[in-house]
C-alpha cells in the first residue's frame, strides 16, 4: 500500500515507463522514524545500475516530497538465506542530492539520463547485436547467421530425441501463433555435443521469423544485461528468451536470485524462458531451492547425444558440401570415431586445413590422403581412457554418462555401470581402487562383484558375450 501511494506521488515526476523499469522491482517500505524509507534491490546488478544511473533524480523526487532519509539495502551475496542487510542512511539534503541543482532544469528533466547510459537500442539482442552501447557489428553478424544455421530442418536426429525436440517445436509453434507458452520454464540438458545451442537456436529462429522478438545468448552475458537494463528482466520488450549453458549461474548467488526473478516475471507476463544446462538441474549442487522450484514448474527434457547413424548422415551431408572427396569408409571411420556433431566439425576443419597447407608448400595431397595422415598422427597422439569407455557404453544403452556413475539400481542402468566397470578393468587393467574412483568412487568390493558378473554372463550368454566384444571394438576404435 505504501509503495502504490509513494509510486504515485512520483508519477509527477517519472513517466509510467520508466517507473516500470526501475521503481517496480525496489522493494520500498517506511522505516521507523518518521520521513525515511527503506529501499532494497533485488539483485547486486540492479543496485550497481541503481546507483550510477538512478539514484540522484530518485533522491531530488524525495526530496521534493519531504522525505527526509533513505535506507538503501543490498542483498547480501555469501548467503543466500541471509536476505537483506542495512547498510548506512543517506540523510538527504538538497545540497548532498547528486545531480543538477537547477530546479527549472530538474523539472524539464526529472528522469535524466548520463550520456553513457544505455539505451533499449543498445542492449544484446538477436535483432541488432550491441553490448552495453559499444558497436559490434561483428556480434550481430555473428548471432544472425547462428540463427539462419540452427534449424530445425538442419536439426538430425533419431527416436531417442523425439521429445525434446517435439517439445521444442510444439512451444515455438504455439507462441508464432500468438499464443502462451504451453511450459514456462522450458528446460533442455545434455551432454557437450548433443545439440542444445542449436535446438535452443531452431525455436529462437522461428520466433523471430514469425516477427517476435527475441534474445538468444549464453548465460554468461546476463550479467551484462542485467547492469544496463534495471529491473528483473534485462530486456523488457523480448517476448522470447534462450539463454545456454545455464549451469554456470550456480556459481553466482546474485545470479541465480536474477534468473528467479526473471522467470517470476517471464511467467506472469506470458513471456517464454528457456535454458540450457549440460546436466539435469537438480544434479548442480550450488543451485539454489529458490531457482530449483521454478525450474521443476516447468518442463525438463533431456536431449542426448546422436547415435552413429544420425552422424553418419551428418558427415555424409557436410563431406559433400565441402567437397572432401572421401570414401565411404572412411565417412564411416569418421562418424564412428566422433561421439558428437562438434567434433565431426573439428574434423572436417582440420582435413580442409591440413590439404590447404600441402597445396600450398607445392604438394599434390587429396582429402583421402589427409584423412589417412590425420587419422595415423592422432592415433599416435591418442589414449583410452575410463571417460571414453563409459561414454560409449552409455551411448549404447542410451543413458547418461551420469546415470552409469550414479547410485541407480535399475537394470538398464546397473547393467551398464556393469559393463563398463568390466571393460575398464579388461581394456586399462586399472586397479580396482582406481577403477572405483571414476564410477563415484565405489569401494573395490563392488567393482569386483561387477566384473565377476560380468564375466560369468560372458560365460553363460552368448548375447552378453557378443555385446561386450562389440563394445571392446569401439572403444578401441575412438581411440
Amino acid at each position: 500500500m505504501y509503495k502504490q501511494a509513494l509510486r504515485k506521488q512520483l508519477e509527477n515526476f517519472f513517466s509510467f515507463s520508466e517507473l516500470e523499469r526501475w521503481f517496480d522491482p525496489l522493494d520500498i517500505r517506511p522505516g521507523r522514524e518518521k520521513g525515511v524509507l527503506h529501499v532494497a534491490f533485488p539483485h547486486i546488478f540492479f543496485r550497481r545500475h541503481f546507483i550510477n544511473h538512478i539514484q540522484g533524480a530518485f533522491e531530488r523526487a524525495l526530496l521534493s516530497l519531504g522525505v527526509s532519509g533513505v535506507f538503501y539495502e543490498e542483498h547480501h551475496s555469501s548467503d543466500e538465506s541471509s536476505g537483506m542487510h542495512l547498510v548506512a542512511p543517506c540523510i538527504l539534503q538538497s545540497s548532498d542530492v547528486p545531480g543538477n541543482s537547477d530546479e527549472q532544469n530538474w523539472q524539464a528533466n526529472p528522469a535524466y539520463i548520463p550520456a553513457n547510459e544505455t539505451s533499449d537500442k543498445d542492449r544484446i539482442s538477436c535483432d541488432n547485436g550491441k553490448q552495453s552501447g559499444k558497436s559490434s557489428d561483428n556480434t550481430a553478424h555473428k548471432t544472425t547467421s547462428l540463427l539462419k544455421h540452427y534449424t530445425f530442418e538442419n536439426f538430425l536426429f533419431n527416436g531417442k530425441n523425439d521429445l525434446p525436440v517435439a517439445a521444442a517445436r510444439d512451444a515455438a509453434d504455439i507462441l508464432s501463433a500468438g499464443g502462451t507458452p504451453p511450459y514456462n520454464p522450458f528446460i533442455v540438458y545434455g551432454l557437450s555435443g548433443s545439440g542444445k545451442s542449436h535446438l535452443l537456436g531452431a525455436m529462437a529462429h522461428v520466433l523471430k521469423k514469425s516477427g517476435l522478438s527475441v534474445f538468444y545468448g549464453n548465460i554468461m552475458t546476463f550479467p551484462a544485461l542485467l547492469e544496463t537494463a534495471p529491473g528483473y528482466c534485462p530486456d523488457t520488450d523480448k517476448a522470447c528468451m534462450f539463454l545456454d549453458d545455464a549451469q554456470r549461474a550456480a556459481a553466482c548467488i546474485d545470479m541465480q536470485n536474477a534468473l528467479v526473478a526473471l522467470m517470476d516475471l517471464c511467467l506472469s507476463s506470458g513471456r517464454l524462458l528457456a535454458l540450457s544446462f549440460d546436466r539435469h538441474p537438480s544434479t548442480c549442487p550450488e543451485l539454489g531451492q529458490k531457482l530449483l522450484s521454478r525450474i521443476a514448474a516447468g518442463l525438463v527434457v533431456e536431449l542426448k547425444r546422436p547415435d552413429l547413424d544420425v552422424r553418419l548422415i551428418y558427415a555424409e551431408k557436410h563431406t559433400a558440401e565441402l567437397k572432401l572427396d572421401l570414401n565411404k569408409e572412411q565417412i564411416l571411420s569418421l562418424a564412428g570415431r566422433n561421439t558428437d556433431i562438434r567434433s565431426i566439425d573439428g574434423y572436417m576443419a582440420r582435413l580442409t586445413a591440413y590439404r590447404s597447407m600441402t597445396k600450398k608448400n607445392g604438394l599434390q595431397s587429396s582429402a583421402r590422403d589427409a584423412y589417412t595422415a590425420l587419422s595415423l598422427k592422432e592415433t599416435e597422439r591418442s589414449r583410452l581412457t575410463p571417460d571414453l569407455i563409459i561414454a560409449v557404453v552409455a551411448e549404447h544403452f542410451s543413458i547418461s554418462a551420469e546415470e552409469i556413475i550414479s547410485k541407480m539400481r535399475d537394470r538398464k542402468s546397473s547393467l551398464a555401470r556393469n559393463t563398463a566397470i568390466f571393460l575398464c578393468r579388461d581394456l586399462l587393467n586399472l586397479s580396482l581402487v582406481g577403477i572405483g574412483s571414476f564410477f563415484g568412487k565405489r569401494d573395490h568390493t563392488s567393482i569386483l562383484y561387477s566384473i565377476k558378473k560380468i564375466r560369468k554372463l560372458c560365460e553363460s550368454d552368448k548375447d552378453t558375450n557378443k555385446l561386450v566384444g562389440e563394445l571392446k571394438k569401439m572403444c578401441l576404435n575412438r581411440r
